[in-house]
């Protein structure tokens, strides 16, 4: 289990990855916007459960109280509406769907173990 953890977190940060604008290391901006996009994400391919945003931050345990506070108001904030609507459409196109999957299903198996 430990492994596949990690191994989703690889996951995860890859995708971040495939929307960073350079080889450089994400800015916590990209950081706060591919967090926020993977939520909605999974939220659309699993409309069916459900997964609150405080939930998925707490699946994180190492995010940082910043990160996690910067998604939350990141997530809430219409005037970020547009530039997240945008990167959950690159991300659904982009990314490896079989990927997102397995990174989405995991979260709501880990959800619901902690029920």
């Amino acid at each position: 289990m430990p492994l596949e953890r990690s191994l989703i977190g690889v996951f995860a940060a890859l995708i971040g990855c495939t929307f960073a604008s350079t080889a450089q290391a994400a800015s916590e901006h990209e950081m706060v916007v591919v967090g926020s996009a993977l939520y909605q994400v999974c939220g659309q391919k699993h409309p069916e459960k459900e997964l609150s945003l405080e939930q998925y931050i707490s699946l994180h345990p190492h995010m940082s109280t910043q990160l996690a506070n910067d998604i939350r108001e990141f997530s809430s904030q219409p005037e970020h509406k547009a530039e997240l609507e945008t990167t959950v459409l690159r991300m659904r196109t982009e990314a490896t769907q079989d990927l997102l999957e397995v990174v989405c299903d995991s979260y709501y198996r880990d959800a619901k173990k902690r029920e």
